[in-house]
């Protein structure tokens, strides 16, 4: 009876280790077909890859100085469909807040679909910053820009994509980086050897223009690409008004290649769709007047009245003027979708999408 008992539990060991054995090979297989699926998805797939840059304590450095080596990261996605030959690419520059969702979850998918590869840089978490939001000199406000000609720099070297086809869009202070790439002494200083490169275009979304209007012998030293502002008309954090002025003076010297877009309603971050907040330590400089600087001799001045001021004078300047509170986002995606249609037109029309 026994030996009958010890027979039976055998036999069924045998069976479940059978049942368990097929059941392996079948999550083998399913394992194997999802990595097949991942393999022929990995264009999609974002790729955190390290490079180079370099770190100035302000712009005065980054137009005449030589930068201190740090190593940053940004996030590489390439086109699901990409096009022959040498693949164009788009330098997506994040703002205040740090890497957000919208620019590696909608801009970057954006211009994949487009037949760009993308790559969000991200300036602060290799600097151990998470947010400037409430102060902006955690980071300096050479850093976006510095390490956006350093990701023109590494893209340009990589033989997969077109050195010729990279652009660059950001936002806040990424969207200020966009228009300051586009000046030619900013990028002859960082470069370096490397100073035949240039950005194919620059799309700057709500940058802060109240102190970023750099002239060189009455030019304002561009490189000449074509430019797309973005821009809410009630934006509290970096008003319009103050790029609106700088945009009318390089349209004058740069006919044909200058435009823009003031959305009505938008506020600032108007391509976030989670809601409009008020950041009540956000700060501004909204109530401070626009200055120009002359690369040649870094001498400030303020817009209008010519008026000339020290080092002193525009410290003590902004520390008056600066205030917080800012209000940001969007209730949908309203502004984000018209956003995204004028990029696309702005794209076709300079023959970057073909």
């Amino acid at each position: 009876m026994m030996e009958g008992l010890f027979l039976k539990a055998d036999m069924n060991s045998k069976k479940i280790l059978s049942s368990l054995h097929r059941s392996a090979q079948a999550w083998m297989h399913i394992l194997a077909a999802c990595c097949l699926l991942s393999w022929a998805g990995a264009a999609g797939a974002q790729q955190k890859i390290s490079f180079p840059s370099v770190e100035y304590a302000n712009k005065f450095e980054m137009a005449k100085k030589v930068g201190k080596p740090i190593e940053i990261f940004g996030y590489l996605t390439l086109p699901p469909d990409p096009p022959a030959g040498k693949i164009p690419v788009v330098v997506i520059a994040h703002g205040s807040a740090g890497v957000q969702t919208k620019d590696t979850g909608f801009w970057a998918p954006y211009f994949n679909k487009l037949g760009f590869a993308t790559f969000v840089v991200d300036s602060f978490t290799p600097r151990g910053v998470e947010s400037t939001v409430d102060d902006q000199s955690l980071v300096s406000n050479a850093a976006d820009t510095a390490d956006a000609f350093f990701a023109l720099k590494f893209l340009a070297a990589d033989p997969r994509f077109d050195a010729e086809r990279v652009g660059i869009i950001g936002f806040s202070r990424g969207g200020t980086a966009a228009n300051e790439t586009a000046v030619k002494s900013f990028r002859d200083n960082v470069l370096r050897e490397n100073k035949t490169l240039q950005f194919a275009f620059h799309i700057p979304a709500y940058p802060g223009c109240q102190n970023s209007r750099f002239r060189k012998n009455g030019s304002f030293d561009k490189t000449g690409a074509p430019m797309l502002f973005l821009m809410g008309s009630k934006d509290d954090y970096t008003p319009a008004k103050f790029c609106l002025d700088q945009i009318k003076g390089m349209q004058e010297e740069y006919p044909g290649v200058i435009d823009y877009r003031v959305y009505d309603g938008a506020h600032h971050s108007f391509d976030g769709n989670q809601g409009v907040h008020y950041l009540r330590l956000g700060t501004s400089t909204r109530n401070c007047p626009m200055t120009e600087t002359d690369i040649a001799s870094w001498g400030r001045s303020l817009v209008g009245s010519g008026d000339k001021l020290s080092p002193a004078d525009e410290r003590k300047l902004y520390k008056d003027c600066q205030t917080v509170g800012v209000t940001v986002g969007s209730y949908d995606n309203r502004y984000r979708e018209q956003a995204a249609r004028d990029v696309e037109d702005f794209l076709r029309k300079i023959g970057q999408i073909r």
